[in-house]
């Protein structure tokens, strides 16, 4: 019996401490986060259905590098990052450094989102994990947002586009 409960204690503070030092690397902004334009878009559906959404803008190189990364769960559950490139290719994301589980939109030069991924955060020392995210085809855009949030609203792809405000 002693030895389940010590047992038992052992792991109650491996996560307590694991939840510390998550606590102590992640912020509520990040200079690059800080540095994206925030502007108002709005995801189109069928039946003309239209859902109003902030976006940060990421359409620098820096900027669309550090996304989400370091950012605390409760400044991603609600904040969408909408990353802009100059050229359709076929960009890849990692979860590195990510904290939760992101929902990504992949979105066509015509504004169609073509492909939604759900991708969970990179976890040193696990096996078999996925890395890196990449849609089917090439695009002009993704946009990030919390795992699950695409599906609460009903956003499927195919059916619904993004429009940005200048």
């Amino acid at each position: 019996m002693y030895t389940y409960v010590l047992s038992f204690v052992c792991l109650v503070l491996t996560a307590l401490s694991a939840l510390s030092t998550h606590a102590q690397d992640c912020s509520i902004t990040t200079p690059e986060l800080a540095q994206m334009e925030v502007r108002q878009a709005q995801l189109v559906g069928p039946d003309a259905r239209r859902i109003d959404l902030q976006v940060h803008i990421a359409d620098e190189g820096n900027e669309r590098s550090a996304g989400f990364q370091k950012i605390c769960p409760e400044v991603v559950d609600h904040t969408a990052i909408l990353f802009l490139f100059r050229h359709s290719h076929i960009p890849s994301f990692h979860m590195n450094n990510v904290y939760m589980p992101l929902d990504i939109a992949f979105i066509d030069a015509t504004g169609i989102i073509r492909d939604i991924q759900t991708m969970s955060p990179y976890v040193i020392g696990k096996q078999n994990q996925q890395r890196l995210w990449s849609p089917p085809a090439p695009v002009r855009a993704a946009l990030e947002v919390k795992a699950g949030l695409f599906n609460e609203l009903g956003v499927t792809p195919g059916e619904w586009s993004i429009t940005v405000a200048e």
